[in-house]
């Protein structure tokens, strides 16, 4: 018994860190320094009334990550989400798959306006 509570004692705290702790080595860049040379990967998802469809931007929201990231070349990404939590998996996740994530925009929408909340706590 003590056994099973162990585990799932494990799996939450693995599952917080996941989700809430700072991701180290990609660093936080507002949204008006952006260049539009490097790699920008949007996390936003398409129904978000933020995202510009004309925009240069690769669009592929988190929960389609899993199926497309194979898409992305494997150079520096600059990863755009606007939830914090999204972010940080997104990064995580293409970290895992050998892909250099070096920078990070946060963008909050806010009473329909986008703005930028900085660095998302970081």
């Amino acid at each position: 018994m003590e056994l099973l509570l162990v585990a799932a004692i494990m799996i939450a705290i693995i599952s917080i860190y996941k989700r809430y702790a700072p991701v180290s080595g990609v660093q936080c860049v507002p949204e008006d320094e952006m260049s539009s040379s490097e790699r920008i990967l949007d996390l936003r998802p398409y129904n978000d009334g933020t995202v510009d469809r004309q925009s240069t931007f690769q669009q592929i929201p988190y929960a389609y990550l899993k199926r497309f990231y194979r898409e992305l070349p494997k150079e520096n990404i600059h990863v755009i989400a606007s939830d914090h939590v999204d972010l940080k998996l997104g990064i995580r996740f293409l970290k895992s798959k050998g892909y250099k994530v070096n920078k990070m925009t946060l963008l909050k929408q806010e009473q329909q306006v986008a703005k930028l909340k900085k660095c998302g706590g970081f």
